[in-house]
């Protein structure tokens, strides 16, 4: 086995291409602290960071979209407003006291800005299509201003319609200064969305 390089910059997004057991949703997973690395470092800004964990990555501005939404990216028996809050408790409750009405103006404000179709941000995460599940995923991780983005088969399980939506929103998240790395199975995806392969 060999080792891996990769740089990350602002603005671009980055595609890694790999079939699924080749190694790309391990490195996914250590970047973002769920499996230690076996050797190396991570960087931001130049700077050699420790990520021992999920809670180090989020500190950092490091967020995972995982490949399997349903199993590791939302709680299927919650609302989509508690999905979209859960990772940012701080932003509702800053001095430890919840505020149901402040869950529901930022679950609110992403429902609209993404386009989650539901009733409401009362409605259950379970009860969406793949697409707008993977949607709520973003919108947790967007609510906290992410500097670097990682997506592991972002758009596996959704129709083309949504798909469409997420390469917009990983182009904007770009635009906007976020290094994105896109891993993906499929090709055609890697080539058509990535600044560099």
């Amino acid at each position: 086995d060999s080792g891996v390089t990769l740089d990350l910059r602002r603005g671009e997004i980055v595609g890694l291409a790999g079939l699924v057991g080749s190694g790309r949703t391990e490195l996914a997973r250590a970047i973002f602290g769920i499996e230690p690395p076996v050797a190396g470092e991570i960087r931001i800004g130049g700077e050699a960071v420790a990520i021992a964990d999920p809670r180090a990555a989020i500190a950092r501005g490091v967020y995972l979209v995982p490949e399997d939404r349903k199993r590791c990216g939302l709680v299927l028996d919650f609302s989509v407003g508690e999905n979209v809050t859960l990772a940012n408790m701080r932003a509702i409750a800053p001095r430890g006291l919840f505020d149901p009405a402040d869950e529901t103006r930022l679950a609110s404000g992403w429902r609209e800005r993404l386009a989650i179709r539901c009733p409401d941000t009362k409605a259950s995460a379970l009860s969406l299509s793949g697409g707008n599940q993977q949607k709520v995923v973003l919108a947790k991780w967007l609510s906290m201003a992410p500097r670097v983005l990682i997506f592991d088969e972002p758009t596996r399980g959704i129709d083309v319609g949504a798909k469409q939506e997420i390469y917009a929103l990983m182009r904007e998240l770009a635009d906007g200064g976020a290094a994105i790395l896109m891993i993906s199975s499929d090709m055609e995806e890697v080539i058509g969305v990535s600044d560099r392969i």
